[in-house]
């Protein structure tokens, strides 16, 4: 089979076509990770996922070098063993550490450059998609789409060349990722808690686009900065996998 693109590649890995398909591969199985459909400890194989995803081994396995680069997979024995990582504290705690200094930045720079009224219009629509999806009933589905797009757009409108590789990690670490791990330590009791980080999240969302707009540029980064450390201090805050089941054995 071809490694270039063919009648049999699913239209979800053509949506992109300039991207190289082990990207796009990627993409698809972080999106799956993410929402949980290959759980932690799932081990990954070759054959089976090439033939689902319609693609040969050769992108399959530079996908999955992306995301042992990214914390999601680990690949052992001679690349003979993938399976997915169960995401851990320090995991989320350095990354978000690393999107500080990113997301600090990227927000000065937009607001020293100021805002097109379309790169306006993106941020505050993704604002309000953000505040809707947890007004009522929390859909996490919708607000992790739109909490991506929100900093993907504060990244793009800094005009950076350079920060814009950092895009997939903005991407993956906004995609849920938090929701991710939180589901995953607390099981069904997750749901109020992460109410509670989205909530306090969405005030900081608005505060950055509003010092972005304004082109407040040192408020701007440190209403960005101040966000993603609020992140950080909740994740320490949230005990691990095995600190939750000892504590809710020890309830029930």
């Amino acid at each position: 089979m071809s490694d270039t693109q063919n009648d049999s590649v699913p239209a979800i890995l053509l949506t992109r076509p300039q991207t190289r398909l082990a990207d796009e591969v990627s993409h698809v199985l972080r999106d799956l990770i993410l929402r949980g459909e290959l759980a932690p400890g799932t081990p990954l194989l070759q054959v089976q996922l090439a033939e689902r995803l319609g693609v040969s081994r050769t992108p399959l396995r530079e996908a999955f070098r992306i995301l042992e680069r990214d914390g999601l997979l680990r690949i052992s024995n001679g690349n003979k063993t993938v399976e997915v990582i169960e995401l851990n504290r320090q995991h989320l705690i350095e990354t978000y550490q690393v999107r500080e200094v990113i997301d600090g930045l990227a927000a000065r720079l937009a607001a020293a450059r100021g805002l097109s009224d379309r790169d306006a219009s993106r941020m505050a629509q993704a604002v309000d998609r953000m505040e809707a999806a947890s007004r009522t009933t929390l859909d996490v589905a919708e607000y992790g789409s739109a909490h991506v797009d929100f900093h993907l757009a504060v990244l793009e409108a800094s005009d950076n060349s350079r920060l814009e590789d950092f895009a997939q990690l903005i991407r993956f670490s906004a995609h849920m990722l938090l929701t991710r791990y939180l589901q995953q330590t607390y099981g069904v009791d997750a749901e109020e808690i992460i109410r509670q980080a989205i909530c306090t999240g969405n005030e900081d969302h608005r505060a950055i686009f509003e010092a972005i707009r304004e082109g407040d540029v040192k408020g701007a980064e440190r209403a960005t900065s101040r966000h993603i450390r609020k992140t950080i201090k909740f994740v320490e805050s949230v005990p691990d996998k095995a600190d939750a089941e000892n504590a809710r054995q020890h309830t029930a």
